[in-house]
């Protein structure tokens, strides 16, 4: 870094189309003091204009020498290395990381690792912050939200089959978010399958937020799920990770059968274990009656409210 930044003002990272405003090295000279004032007054003349934007037009014109304070040749600007500073178009999903994968990067070879994964293209906070999440890259925690030793979670699987298409999965999730309010179980989210446009293969495995949009999904049901890699996560107590046991709700081998529980059933059959980790194996086609009205109307109103088809994207 100190050897790109000799001679330069200014080394922004590329973003596919555009200077980067996100991400930036910066030198304390009179240019590049110069073109945050430049960004700073075009920001203030358009409400419609982002810093994104702005950059970008201040560098072309101190490129160009059009500002009279600075000229052509006394603003020096490097870009940084496109393998080592990465945005998120790039890194996710030019590198096909729609999930974590296990040989990433490998430290005893740190020339192969990315420096920065700026987690843009997406949008929203909450989603930004799922996909770090989910991608092992998120160390802050707020209530003990990797660390806690009193939590108990709930686990299940979508097979791959023809069967598990969007809608059933996303029936799957319902029944899960049902039997972890019953038994106050957290749920620990599976793998999706996300399919080709005609809906009629498996392309590959894919997090909730290819489905569904977050900001709404959280906002019913925030502290009641997590992300599929969380028992990998460093902060998760080792009692939790190896808490796990098994109660299969249908045979493995007919998954597809539609299956009406109630939920004096699943408070008797589930919600007395004292396993930390519940794996329920897989609901397709499982459906939960709550025998208390008034508990079952408020879940599937926050259902009904809450679950929002989306993108990858989230746009």
């Amino acid at each position: 870094m100190q050897e790109l930044m000799k001679g330069t003002d200014v080394a922004p990272m590329w973003d596919a189309v555009a200077y980067n405003a996100g991400f930036i090295v910066l030198r304390p000279t009179p240019s590049a003091v110069e073109l945050y004032k430049l960004i700073r007054q075009m920001t203030t003349a358009s409400r419609s204009m982002d810093d994104q934007g702005a950059l970008n037009r201040a560098i072309g014109r101190l490129k160009r020498g059009q500002d009279n304070s600075t000229s052509n040749s006394t603003f020096q600007m490097k870009l940084l290395s496109r393998e080592k500073f990465l945005s998120g178009r790039a890194y996710f999903e030019l590198g096909r990381r729609l999930l974590p994968k296990e040989k990433d990067c490998n430290p005893a070879n740190e020339l192969h690792c990315p420096l920065v994964v700026h987690n843009n293209w997406l949008v929203s906070k909450n989603a930004k912050v799922y996909r770090f999440r989910e991608h092992l890259m998120w160390m802050h925690e707020e209530n003990q939200y990797y660390s806690s030793a009193t939590r108990s979670y709930l686990t299940y699987v979508n097979p791959k089959i023809f069967e598990a298409n969007v809608s059933n999965q996303l029936s799957s999730l319902k029944a899960a978010l049902a039997i972890g309010r019953l038994c106050n179980r957290t749920v620990i989210l599976p793998r999706f399958l996300c399919w080709n446009k005609a809906g009629t293969t498996i392309a590959n495995e894919c997090p909730l937020n290819s489905l569904i949009r977050i900001p709404r999904f959280e906002a019913c049901f925030k502290d009641q799920f997590r992300e599929s890699s969380f028992l990998k996560h460093p902060k998760v107590p080792i009692a939790v990770r190896l808490g796990s046991q098994v109660h299969l709700l249908q045979p493995q081998t007919n998954t597809t059968t539609s299956l009406h529980l109630k939920s004096r059933f699943i408070q008797q059959q589930l919600c007395t274990s004292t396993a930390k980790v519940l794996n329920v194996g897989s609901l397709l086609g499982v459906n939960i009656i709550f025998d208390n009205k008034l508990q079952g109307k408020a879940f599937y109103n926050d259902t009904d409210t809450c679950f929002r088809r989306g993108s990858y994207r989230q746009y």
